[in-house]
């Protein structure tokens, strides 16, 4: 009886590491999806807006100057969820 234990213990042991693994992976997956949508976003922004020669504090300003406008004017179509994502 204590060996059956035993064994079953050892298996969720290594089913944990493999969740662990398999977290962290998924994980990984999901930093890089968001690091190539804001480079993505951050091409787009310098394309349209003309913001090559400017450095990231005015970029910030311009961005803050025309926020409210956008998300006010925003598409129905466009508008989702309602969170900072």
């Amino acid at each position: 009886m204590d060996n059956h234990i035993s064994r079953i213990d050892e298996k969720i042991k290594k089913l944990e590491r493999e969740k662990k693994i398999y977290e962290h992976s998924l994980s990984k997956v999901n930093r890089k999806k968001r690091t190539r949508r804001l480079i993505q976003i951050g091409a787009l922004s310098e394309k349209y807006f003309d913001l090559y020669h400017n450095d990231l504090h005015e970029i910030e300003e311009i961005y803050s100057q025309f926020s409210a406008y956008i998300k006010a004017k925003k598409l129905d179509k466009h508008k989702k969820g309602g969170g900072n994502h």
